[in-house]
């Protein structure tokens, strides 16, 4: 059977929004762990953990971004079905 109704719980969409936020802020506020690389106590393991350390600060700037951009769209889902019922209400008030 046909739905005839579309449920959007637009503040679910912006509390996802604000969460997404929040969890882009921390990627991005992480704190860089080269520097505890010397506490490793053998040359190479420092290396090792440099290398991965620069590796990762590049991987989470770009999921830093991505979530960031994630929780945006979520924002503009939620500001696109209020617009449109809105209109659809006024459009129903209009006419009675």
């Amino acid at each position: 059977m046909a739905r005839s109704s579309l449920t959007v719980d637009t503040g679910d969409l912006r509390s996802l929004f604000t969460t997404l936020g929040e969890v882009s802020a921390a990627f991005q506020s992480s704190r860089d762990d080269a520097a505890d690389a010397d506490a490793c106590g053998h040359v190479g393991l420092a290396q090792r953990v440099r290398s991965f350390s620069a590796e990762w600060n590049d991987t989470r700037r770009h999921l830093a971004e991505s979530i960031g951009d994630l929780g945006e769209a979520a924002l503009g889902i939620a500001v696109g079905f209020d617009d449109v019922e809105a209109k659809l209400a006024a459009s129903l008030g209009g006419d009675s």
